[in-house]
C-alpha cells in the first residue's frame, strides 16, 4: 500500500487513534457525571430519625444504588485504562 497501514475494518491508524481519543473523552465524560451523582447520593443522609419502614426502604433503595454505580465505575475505570493503553499502543506503532 501507499505506505498507511490498513487496520481491521479499513481504518489506517490515524483513523483508529482519533477513534480511540474520542472514546476516551467519551468514558471521562461518563465517569465523571457517574461519580458526581453517587456523591449526590451519598450526600442524601437521611435523618437518623427516620424510621417509617417506607423511609428504611427508601435508605436501603439509595445505599444499594450507591453500591452499584461504585461497581459501575469500577468497570468504566477499567475500560478508560484499557483505552489509554491502546492509545499509547496506537502512538508508539504511529511513531515506528
Amino acid at each position: 500500500m501507499d505506505g498507511v497501514e490498513v487496520l481491521q475494518y479499513g481504518r489506517d491508524r490515524a483513523d483508529r487513534l482519533a477513534m480511540l481519543r474520542s472514546q476516551r473523552n467519551l468514558l471521562f465524560t461518563l465517569c465523571a457525571e457517574i461519580t458526581a451523582m453517587r456523591r449526590h447520593l451519598i450526600a442524601l443522609d437521611p435523618s437518623e430519625f427516620w424510621s417509617s419502614k417506607s423511609q428504611r426502604a427508601y435508605s436501603r433503595c439509595v445505599a444499594e444504588m450507591v453500591q452499584d454505580l461504585g461497581v459501575v465505575l469500577h468497570d468504566l475505570q477499567e475500560a478508560l485504562a484499557s483505552v489509554r493503553g491502546q492509545i499509547q499502543l496506537e502512538e508508539h506503532l504511529c511513531q515506528a
